[in-house]
């Protein structure tokens, strides 16, 4: 941050951390007008290849979607706080089985940690390179569910095990005395899954609209598209889309951004898939947290013409990106 405030004046930077409401509404209308176009296409055209298309750009907006919470969860989505955690939670977070509280607290450590033992996200980065056969394994694992299904269960026993006072959105969530008594002097089991209804309310509530909606419509065999690309396609596009940011670098392991982070200039199909909402530009990300996505770009721009990222590791593209993540040198 005090690198950058060398480069750039006052207001330079003053212009990058302005948000936006309708940069904001264009960036969750563009996101969710894909997901309705790819129900739409099923739903118009059953078939293999149909139900396979749906799921690649569902993949691409599942992840879109946790790009969105992850702007929200740094406040830098809109202008107005109480705004930007209600779309955060529930038109992002609640769609892809997550939460907004807890993801914003795990992800604020991942900032001051970026590269050390205690960084929450070192092991979806930490093991490459890795061997190409090594790789082709792990997308088999993804596009087969499996790694869907771990990621699945382990937000099962997170939501069970996480004291609900934790994970409140809005408003506090209080017990009076008597009901705290009675909760302590339950089973584990019953406890567990007390809090794990708790903390996956608006998961449920969102996701029992969707259905319903579409059960409506007659056509509610088609929600399942949803939960099966998020446990197929999403893995893998999620899987390239995390190593691409701090894998295969000189200092994976490290504090230093330059040698631990990387900005991808990704191609339009790349932005769709694999980059979606300008999450490609992380070092400047990480450089600057509170500068909403949609004015990364701008940023990165500014720095490139400053000759700021000579020493930066910048990738021309995720196929570039993958080439190094299954190589040794």
């Amino acid at each position: 941050m005090n690198e950058v405030r060398k480069l750039l004046d006052r207001e330079e930077l003053l212009m990058l951390q302005r948000k936006s409401t309708w940069k904001a509404a264009w960036m969750l209308l563009v996101n969710w007008c894909l997901i309705a176009a790819s129900f739409a296409v099923v739903i118009a055209r059953p078939g293999i290849a149909t139900v396979a298309l749906a799921m690649l750009v569902l993949a691409g907006r599942q992840l879109g979607l946790g790009i969105l919470m992850h702007e929200c969860a740094h406040r830098s989505f809109t202008p107005s706080r109480p705004l930007n955690d209600w779309i955060g939670q529930w038109l992002c977070a609640a769609p892809v089985f997550a939460d907004l509280s807890i993801y914003r607290s795990y992800h604020m450590t991942h900032h001051v940690k970026t590269g050390r033992e205690d960084d929450p996200d070192l092991p979806n980065y930490r093991g490459y390179p890795v061997s190409p056969a090594s790789l082709a394994r792990k997308v088999l694992r993804d596009l087969l569910g499996l790694t869907g299904l771990k990621a699945a269960a382990t937000l099962a026993v997170l939501y069970a095990h996480a004291e609900p006072e934790k994970l409140r959105f809005g408003y506090a969530y209080k017990k009076q005395s008597a009901e705290r008594a009675a909760m302590d002097s339950d089973s584990p089991g019953k406890r567990n899954a007390r809090h794990l209804l708790w903390n996956a309310r608006r998961i449920l509530l969102v996701h029992a609209l969707a259905l319903a909606l579409l059960w409506a419509c007659g056509h509610a065999i088609v929600y399942l598209l949803w939960p099966a690309s998020w446990l197929t396609t999403y893995m893998m596009v999620s899987r390239v889309r995390n190593a691409a940011e701090h894998g295969a670098l000189p200092g994976t392991v490290s504090q230093d951004i330059w040698s631990n982070t990387r900005t991808v200039l990704a191609a339009w199909w790349e932005r769709l898939l694999f980059a979606p909402n300008f999450v490609n530009f992380h070092i400047e990300h990480h450089l600057m947290p509170t500068v909403p996505s949609y004015n990364l770009r701008r940023m990165h721009r500014l720095l490139r013409d400053k000759g700021f990222f000579q020493q930066a590791h910048v990738a021309g593209g995720y196929v570039q990106v993958i080439r190094r993540l299954v190589s040794k040198r």
